[in-house]
């Protein structure tokens, strides 16, 4: 019997986000990262984008489910994701 290729595992493809005007950090990583499988790109958030709370007649959620930012974040303004492959590979 011969290899089904839906079996065969791809490789996840990385990204990097870098922190709006981390100029130098987005350069460095950018050009060291030239024939690795990542893709640098910029964080797009401008600014938090939850508001305050309104008044609801009762909070179904009972703890916010975001967690911490990775310690990169705040040591070296970037931080890592995988994404899986695209399907067209």
């Amino acid at each position: 019997m011969g290899l089904d290729r839906m079996d065969e595992k791809k490789p996840k493809r990385l990204r990097i986000f870098v922190r709006r005007g981390a100029l130098r950090r987005f350069d460095r990583l950018k050009r060291d990262s030239g024939e690795l499988p990542v893709a640098v790109t910029w964080d797009r958030r401008q600014e938090e984008r939850r508001a305050e709370p309104a008044a609801t007649s009762g909070e179904r959620r009972k703890t916010d489910r975001r967690k911490a930012p990775p310690f990169t974040w705040d040591a070296a303004d970037f931080v890592v994701a995988d994404t899986p492959p695209p399907e067209d590979e």
